[in-house]
């Protein structure tokens, strides 16, 4: 498989420039911004473009509020099981926000009377709220589906994994990208990020089909969520 060598190479050579302009520091840094920006719009698109980790948490009475898993890059989904045993029937929440907040009501209302058969959560960055507030406590009552933050490039012989493989050209366009506009040479920034555009489109688009590398969650017991 390809290491990170290869689309510094190309974007040195997309640059006209060497080892001496482009780095192999600053090749690592542009690769590692692309890949985080490249996970993201894939997931932002419906993609798993990323390992799904399962994690569980307990509920605690009169506690509504929990941190995310230290390692989430990417929320994909929220359960609840209000009163039942560990492992049973977890109801998916409905995610809700200051903008969408059901029958107009308020995220006062949803706390006291939202429907445990029905919750809602809502993400506030590092941490969440569920609704309702739990009357009482729960062994795993909460069940998070998340994806693991990705590893990033640390030296220039780390292999380029999937889905990045595809195509790792997404990294060398980004990568001169990033040189270009370190240089304050925009136009030609401008032109390797229309080429990186079109490049995250074609993949998404061959990966919304269906072709996507199978994913298996993995469990990990968590500690410590309580807010």
């Amino acid at each position: 498989m390809a290491t990170l060598t290869t689309p510094i190479t190309s974007a040195r050579r997309f640059c006209q420039t060497d080892s001496t302009g482009l780095t192999d520091a600053l090749g690592i840094e542009f690769a590692n911004e692309a890949l985080l920006d490249f996970r993201r719009r894939l997931l932002s698109a419906g993609v798993d473009a990323a390992q799904i980790q399962e994690s569980y948490a307990d509920m605690a009475a009169d506690t509504g509020t929990y941190t995310y898993p230290s390692d989430m890059f990417w929320l994909k989904a929220i359960e609840l099981n209000y009163t039942s045993a560990v492992g049973q029937d977890y109801i998916t929440a409905t995610q809700v926000d200051v903008s969408n907040l059901p029958n107009m009501e308020s995220f006062g209302w949803l706390r006291e009377n939202a429907n445990a058969n029905s919750p809602y959560f809502d993400d506030r960055g590092d941490w969440l709220e569920i609704f309702p507030t739990p009357n009482s406590a729960n062994s795993q009552g909460i069940r998070i589906f998340y994806y693991l933050e990705p590893t990033e490039y640390t030296a220039t012989s780390d292999t380029i994994a999937y889905p990045e493989s595809l195509d790792n050209r997404i990294l060398a366009y980004r990568i001169a990208m990033g040189y270009y506009r370190m240089l304050n040479k925009f136009d030609e920034a401008t032109r390797f990020d229309a080429e990186y555009e079109k490049r995250v489109k074609d993949i998404i688009a061959t990966l919304s089909r269906g072709s996507q590398q199978p994913i298996q969650a993995q469990v990990s017991p968590l500690t410590g969520w309580e807010f």
